[in-house]
């Protein structure tokens, strides 16, 4: 097992000459960083086998999956019904990133939905409406180029000096802008191709192609934000570094057996695993959308039992008779988009009313208030599952 060599490697280096350490040392980590990549590309797989439909969520920091009917895998951490929902809602919020609140993991789930069945991205946008709700709320500032915050604090290296920025993507952009407000003397950001655009050409910004890298000159601190598919770089590819490596990639991009430490994203998430579990700020913000997600489950509804639930039964049934008949006037309009946009337009018209009329808690009032929108047969049906 790896944990079996890694004791071994330990009780090595206690009984190995000094001069002879960092071989085995640049063994172990090599060790490490392809067993990680294993791992992701085994969990990938692994998430793929729940077929067509599902909700697959990947970022830099986990891979998970929501899915219709038991499951038989072997994930770490399972959930079913309100509970899973609740889960959607809070990895959509950024309460589960490692920057508290970072707003790229919205677009991640939101991407993940794409794919997903009717039924599934229905829950999902009532789980995302609601991280909305709660990001709106809280007024989140925070970005994933907020990590080259927290590997800085964890290595004691200063935000001074050169950095490098290896990436021209939405993560390598927000951690160019990260490094500039911090202080940096100059941040050079790296692409495949030389970047171009107002974003990297400001004061104290340099740029240069992927093949230019190793010729850039000397930097303090080097990070890494290439996609999953790029080439790994190894210490021949690089500047001479200084300080720090920081490797935001999952898979990791960069080889181990650089000459300064090298910061990862796992490294990181089991730093801040007990603080994220201990923070009393998440918490609270964990049971705030815990209210925002059920009201907005009451909301949707159609439960004809209940005032609202009635409410939102009529309002639905027109709602879909619109989208029949847009579908038949404008064929070349994608059904999805018929259905984002009504449901949106629905959930912006209805959200005060139902709101107030939950308030109020006057059944007769509701009645009366109902029956305004009620077919003229009247309507039963079955509480949704």
């Amino acid at each position: 097992s790896f944990s079996g060599i890694k004791t071994s490697v330990s009780n090595y280096l206690h009984t190995t000459p000094p001069g002879r350490r960092a071989k085995v040392k640049d063994i172990a980590a090599s060790f490490q960083e392809a067993v990680v990549d294993v791992i992701v590309k085994k969990t990938f797989a692994a998430a793929e086998t729940h077929g067509h439909g599902s909700i697959l969520v990947a970022s830099c920091q986990r891979i998970e999956v929501y899915h219709r009917g038991v499951c038989a895998c072997e994930a770490d951490w399972q959930a079913e019904g309100c509970d899973a929902l609740l889960r959607l809602a809070e990895v959509a919020a950024g309460l589960h990133s490692l920057v508290l609140g970072e707003e790229q993991i919205l677009g991640q789930v939101r991407t993940g939905l794409a794919g997903a069945s009717a039924d599934l991205r229905t829950a999902g946008d009532i789980a995302l409406a609601a991280a909305r709700t709660l990001r709106s709320e809280t007024g989140f500032d925070a970005h994933s180029g907020h990590l080259l915050d927290r590997a800085l604090r964890l290595s004691g290296v200063p935000a001074t000096g050169r950095i490098a920025v290896i990436g021209a993507g939405s993560m390598g952009k927000l951690v160019t802008q990260r490094a500039l407000e911090l202080g940096f003397d100059e941040v050079v950001t790296i692409g495949r191709q030389r970047p171009t655009g107002a974003w990297c050409e400001g004061p104290r910004q340099s740029t240069a192609s992927l093949a230019e890298l190793a010729g850039i000159g000397p930097v303090d601190v080097l990070v890494s934000c290439l996609g999953s598919s790029a080439a790994t770089l190894t210490a021949r590819d690089l500047p001479e570094i200084r300080a720090l490596a920081v490797d935001l990639g999952t898979p990791h991009n960069l080889a181990a057996g650089l000459d300064v430490p090298l910061l990862t994203v796992a490294a990181m998430v089991a730093e801040a695993g007990e603080r994220r579990h201990a923070s009393s700020r998440r918490t609270a913000l964990q049971a705030r959308l815990r209210e925002l997600l059920e009201h907005r489950l009451e909301l949707a509804t159609t439960d004809s039992r209940s005032e609202l639930g009635r409410l939102r039964l009529e309002v639905e049934r027109v709602r879909q008779a619109e989208v029949e008949r847009i579908g038949r006037l404008h064929p070349e309009l994608p059904a999805q988009t018929i259905e984002t946009i009504t449901r949106a337009l629905v959930n912006q018209i209805f959200h005060r009313p139902t709101q107030r009329l939950r308030e109020i808690d006057d059944r007769a009032f509701g009645a009366r208030f109902v029956a305004l929108f009620a077919a003229e047969a009247p309507v039963d049906a079955e509480p949704c599952p």
